[in-house]
């Protein structure tokens, strides 16, 4: 126990002779009862069964007596939230399994990037020369942006993090992008006085690269021909380290503003995912097994030899719809098995509710559809579509990011002038598909109103334009749209030729 823990010094072991007289000792048998009370409540072992895959994995070590409670692990850092290395490879590879061996956990991930992703992303620039930079970029054959978008919003939700690297030539301002297996990234060093600032990564070692030579295939290829042998990278040995903002860049989801990694959306979810298909493998075995049955034969009054002939002669049991002819010494019956299997359906039901409640998706999303008419759907949905939203604002920062890079390295190459303007929109598709017909009439109506309501004065322009982008479902800054707009009303009273009068009517134009 001493080699792996360590004991606060407040709280003493054992109750001496000496502390009975002290006052400190009175002070330790009055909490003794809340000692116990504690373990009762936190030791789930005091009136339930062994620790869960939970408990491992996010909870302190539910096994031992009491004072075990208040021993710290040394692999423990209270100011840090981040599970050990070793649990985060471990939740890392089971979730990458559960992905690819569980249906369930591979739909929850696969639902998140259909809902969020859609049929894909669309980049609005307002300057051409920085649209002309950024499709450069979304169209190079190394970036493939149009599929990668949906890679990088696959493995946020699998991995809950992601570290992209930039590889950059100097010369043009090119730049390629990279995923970084999260697996590898064993280290991550931040601001002393700020946990939130990454400074660097480190990658961890990953041996010789494949596309090395060995030794012996060095001396090989010196004895053969004339090309001088291939050092192995200090890098492949020692682990890189990776400078945070400059050669990656990391995103995270679902995590607290003390740790440093991220988590994954099955990481919850892994002993449910599970114990459902531990239940359905269960369940098949007794399926398969419930229709069994084998052969009782009796012999009446048979010796051993009898019965040894016998079963020789019945080493292989009767083909269905043979004709087996007996005297009245053998007695055949057949038997099934007595398993009882009784309509378990509503214990698969709660499992995969706890599996839809941690995932935030509807039930019916789970290919259960039997429980829910039409207008519970609707309205179970809109948690789910306001999780996917919240998708959309990390998926929106993460590819502004890699753009305001491209960007970056576009004007310092000499592609784009300092004083370009280089605003630009990413334009993710709607996730919530309402009744088009509906959407025009309740628009028609609130023009109507808002209309009325200026004549009136009881609202200005800006006030009716943030009302009406509201109730559109974009967000429009008001300020930049009327600028816009007197931008247009400017230049289309140039193209008049009359400085700011309409030809038809002499009358200045209002802005």
């Amino acid at each position: 126990m001493p080699s792996r823990f360590s004991l606060p010094g407040w709280l003493p072991k054992k109750r001496t002779a000496a502390s009975r007289h002290s006052p400190v000792g009175e002070a330790v048998v009055g909490a003794a009862p809340t000692l116990d009370r504690i373990s009762e409540q936190l030791n789930p072992t005091t009136f339930a069964s062994s620790p869960t895959q939970e408990d491992w994995y996010w909870g302190r070590l539910a096994t031992g007596g009491e004072e075990d409670y208040f021993w710290r692990r040394l692999s423990d850092n209270w100011y840090q939230k981040d599970p050990i290395p070793s649990t985060y490879l471990e939740l890392h590879n089971q979730c990458y399994e559960a992905y690819n061996a569980n249906p369930l956990a591979f739909a929850i991930i696969e639902i998140t990037t259909s809902f969020v992703m859609g049929k894909g992303v669309t980049i609005a620039a307002r300057d051409p020369q920085v649209q002309r930079v950024l499709l450069d970029f979304w169209h190079d054959p190394e970036n493939h942006m149009e599929t990668r978008v949906y890679s990088l919003c696959t493995e946020l939700a699998l991995y809950g993090e992601q570290f992209i690297r930039f590889f950059v030539n100097p010369y043009d301002g090119r730049v390629t992008i990279r995923q970084i297996d999260p697996s590898l990234i064993d280290q991550i060093e931040t601001d002393p006085n700020d946990i939130e600032k990454p400074l660097r990564f480190h990658r961890r070692p990953v041996g010789p690269s494949a596309s090395l030579p060995s030794d012996a295939d060095q001396s090989g290829a010196r004895s053969s021909s004339a090309q001088p042998p291939v050092a192995t990278s200090a890098a492949s040995l020692e682990g890189q380290w990776l400078k945070a903002g400059e050669e990656v860049v990391q995103f995270t989801i679902n995590k607290v503003s003390s740790a440093k990694r991220g988590k994954s959306d099955l990481a919850t979810l892994l002993p449910w995912l599970r114990r459902y298909k531990d239940w359905l493998t269960d369940r098949v075995r007794i399926n398969k097994y419930k229709g069994a049955f084998l052969w009782d034969i009796r012999l009446q009054g048979a010796d051993r030899k009898t019965i040894e002939r016998k079963k020789m002669e019945y080493s292989y049991p009767p083909e269905p719809g043979s004709v087996i002819i007996h005297n009245e010494a053998e007695t055949w019956s057949a038997i099934k098995p007595e398993i009882n299997a009784n309509e378990a359906a509503e214990d698969g039901r709660a499992l995969k509710l706890m599996i839809a409640v941690g995932a935030q998706l509807p039930e019916h999303y789970l290919s259960d559809g039997s429980y829910s008419n039409r207008a519970t759907a609707a309205e179970m949905g809109l948690p789910t579509l306001l999780k996917f939203q919240r998708r959309q604002y990390v998926m929106r920062a993460m590819l502004r990011s890699i753009l305001d890079r491209v960007l970056q390295e576009a004007c310092r190459a000499g592609r784009l002038s300092p004083e370009v303007d280089r605003h630009y929109d990413i334009i993710f598709p709607e996730i919530e598909v309402t009744d088009h017909a509906t959407l025009a009439s309740a628009v028609q109506m609130l023009v109507s109103a808002l209309s009325t309501a200026k004549a009136q004065g009881w609202v200005s322009d800006e006030t009716a334009m943030r009302l009406f982008f509201q109730f559109a479902g974009e967000e429009i800054d008001v300020h930049e749209e009327q600028g816009r707009i007197g931008h247009q009303s400017d230049q289309s009273g140039h193209e008049d030729g009359s400085g700011g009068a309409s030809p038809a009517e002499g009358k200045p134009r209002p802005l």
